[in-house]
């Protein structure tokens, strides 16, 4: 018997996991769900570990890596990622498999012969390693962005932020709690600072983060809009120009 915890914020995206991994092996025992980084450092202080973690990068708080700072993880990871193939060679160095979004059963059932055969030759994964290749890459792009509000200075997590805009000249990020903030940098500063596998610039005004589209909707071959968590205050339509681009983005 397998011994999965399941660490993903998207509830769908879990209970369609959890699925595939009992029509996979019957005999197969999630032993949790959990959709924050928070959450995930209680649960393996307090908790024996799993044999296997299916494991999404971008969580509701944070950066999934992030864990593996906080605490000493004993188990076999597998990542459901979309990061560039330089990140995905970095997860082939060291033994830890990685599943592309959205994660169909035959990429699944292969990882999880690769875990038997890493499990039946005592190979460990390498997260410290790991850790190390993606911050290199990773260094360039803000994690966090002061912000000042009310006399008082705030720190935002790139992760936790929804879409940033421009209104009046200014600037300002909306977070996934539906809270604004003014930032210091114009929108093409920001379109350079931010990992460009998780947010785009659809337009002028809005630069998205890929878990904040909430619906797409085709109004014609070249024109798109998007539908965000939480809500713009106003209709974002992806530019002409940049249509191309953005379907490209969708299926990295």
């Amino acid at each position: 018997m397998i011994t999965i915890l399941v660490i993903e914020d998207e509830l769908p995206a879990a209970l369609r996991l959890e699925k595939l991994l009992k029509s996979i092996d019957p005999g197969i025992c999630i032993v949790d769900r959990i959709d924050t980084v928070e959450s995930a450092v209680k649960w393996f202080k307090s908790n024996p570990h799993p044999d296997l973690i299916m494991l999404d990068i971008q969580l509701g708080d944070g950066n999934s890596f992030e864990i593996f700072k906080k605490v000493k993880v004993e188990s076999y990871i597998i990542f459901t990622t979309a990061y560039d193939e330089y990140a995905i060679r970095a997860f082939e160095l060291n033994s830890i498999d990685y599943l592309l979004k959205p994660v169909d059963e035959k990429s699944l059932s292969h990882s999880l012969d690769k875990f038997r055969k890493f499990r039946s030759h005592n190979i460990s994964s390498n997260i410290d390693h790991l850790l190390d290749a993606i911050e290199k890459r990773d260094f360039r792009f803000k994690r966090r962005f002061m912000v000042t509000i009310s006399g008082k200075i705030k720190i935002i997590e790139t992760g936790s932020i929804a879409f940033f805009y421009s209104k009046d000249k200014n600037s300002f990020l909306c977070t996934t709690e539906k809270r604004h903030y003014p930032v210091d940098y114009s929108l093409d500063q920001l379109e350079a600072r931010v990992n460009p596998d998780l947010f785009f610039r659809v337009n002028r005004q809005y630069i998205v983060q890929y878990k904040s589209i909430d619906k797409i909707d085709l109004l014609s071959k070249s024109r798109i809009r998007i539908s965000t968590s939480p809500p713009a205050d106003e209709e974002i339509l992806v530019s002409t120009a940049r249509t191309s681009d953005f379907r490209s983005w969708l299926e990295r």
